[in-house]
């Protein structure tokens, strides 16, 4: 076994690391320095691990970039989290992989909520789907998206509907905007992006204010 006693002995560690994960020697004390949240095991991380972690998420999520992306960071928060010192990279890299499948999963799942919830403001404005009053934080969360949407620009709040209310598809979109399908879902996403913004902000300057 390997011990690393200082960042010196850990960088000459990480000098050892090649392109590719499987051919990372003296494993326990890569681990361990991660562990530890040595910044040198980090950045030799984030160069030989990331690239295979996001090929796998990009696969998965079909080419989604911006949902592997936003799944890559909740993989390195995780990691960073619950990371132990491993003997065996068929292992590590195993339980790497499981994590980045729950991290997206996650991600999927959040997206769906938030579009679950902008959809059903848009069916029900008053949002009263029943006789019972909606919960403090349900009221609080659709007056953010309320405000979130008004201060969107009237390009991408318009996108945004035509694909979330409407339901168009990509490809109509396109037509309509006379752009590639691909520039399409690339403002999409940038909308996507924009309004979740702002909704965190409503979201937090509202809370500020209590």
């Amino acid at each position: 076994m390997i011990h690393v006693s200082n960042a010196a002995d850990t960088s000459a560690v990480l000098t050892t690391l090649s392109g590719s994960p499987s051919d990372v020697p003296h494993l326990r004390a890569f681990t361990t320095a991660l562990a530890r949240g040595d910044d040198p095991a980090w950045a030799a991380f984030h160069r030989d691990y990331g690239p295979a972690l996001f090929r796998q998420l990009l696969a998965t999520t079909r080419g989604d970039h911006a949902l592997a992306s936003e799944a890559l960071q909740q993989t390195y928060l995780r990691v960073a989290r619950h990371v132990r010192p491993c003997d065996s990279d068929t292992m590590f890299a195993a339980w790497l992989r499981t994590v980045a499948r729950s991290a997206l999963h996650d991600c999927l799942r959040k997206r769906r909520s938030f579009w679950q919830l902008l959809q059903r403001r848009h069916a029900d404005p008053s949002d009263k789907l029943s006789d019972e009053p909606a919960p403090a934080d349900d009221d609080r969360t659709l007056a953010a998206l309320d405000a979130a949407l008004a201060r969107l620009s009237p390009d991408d709040r318009a996108l945004l509907e035509a694909k979330y209310f409407s339901g168009t598809d990509v490809r109509s979109l396109a037509d309509r905007l006379a752009i590639s399908p691909k520039a399409a879902e690339s403002r999409l996403t940038r909308a996507r992006a924009e309004l979740r913004r702002l909704l965190e902000t409503s979201l937090r300057h509202d809370t500020e204010i209590r």
